[in-house]
Parts: C-alpha cells; structure tokens; sequence
C-alpha cells in the first residue's frame, strides 16, 4: 500500500462554528496513513462578518461545528474530523501525532493589520 503525503494535499477552505460564532479557515488532512481523521486546522483571529460569510458559501459550502469543550483560541489547531463536527482526538490518534508533529509555538497579540482580538471568546 503506497502511503499517501499529506503536503501535496490542498487547503481546503471551510466555515466553521465554534461556540456561538462563526469563523473562516483551512483544513488539510495530515495523517492519513494513520488516520483521514486528523486535520489541522487553520482558522481567522475573530468571528467573521456575514458578508464574509456569504462569499464563503459562494466559493465553498463546507460548513463544520467544533465541540464547545475544543480550545480553539488562536489560529493552528489539530483535530478529529467526524463527517461535519471537529471534536478531539482520540487517545491513539494524540499519540501518533505528539511522536509526529512539531510544535507550533503562536503569539497572540493585537495587530494593525489583523485587528484587534476578540477577548471576550
């Protein structure tokens, strides 16, 4: 069985909804040859505007819905993928992936281009 690379893998572009608000993002399959489960996930700062929204669903109709308990804040998240919910992973699959994975340090601050971040998540 030959194994499938995730880097040639596209983006794809989603909608997501995460504890009442709705935010704009990517995902990508990253294990596959584990787990088509796994995805990383990146996702806007802030909750997106409707007229975002709106070309998004133009462009894309993939809509998914994080479980409330995920910690989403900032921008690059691992993630199980069941159908159209994001929720944790399970224990084998956290670690596959800690044996795997880099990891991606973020500092969050407020940003003239990005905006100011929405404190109140």
């Amino acid at each position: 069985m030959e194994k499938e690379d995730w880097r040639v893998k596209e983006l794809r572009l989603v909608i997501l909804h995460w504890r009442d608000r709705i935010y704009v993002g990517y995902i990508k399959e990253i294990a596959p040859e584990f787990s088509k489960e796994i995805v990383l996930l990146y996702k806007s700062f802030n909750p997106v505007e409707e007229r975002l929204i709106d070309v998004v669903r133009d462009l894309n109709n993939e809509e998914l819905y994080a479980d409330d308990s995920l910690d989403l804040f900032g921008r690059y998240h691992l993630a199980r993928k069941l159908e159209n919910r994001l929720t944790v992973l399970t224990p084998e699959q956290e670690l596959y992936m800690g044996k795997r994975m880099l990891r991606v340090y973020e500092m969050i601050m407020d940003d003239k281009v990005l905006g100011e971040i929405d404190r109140d998540e």
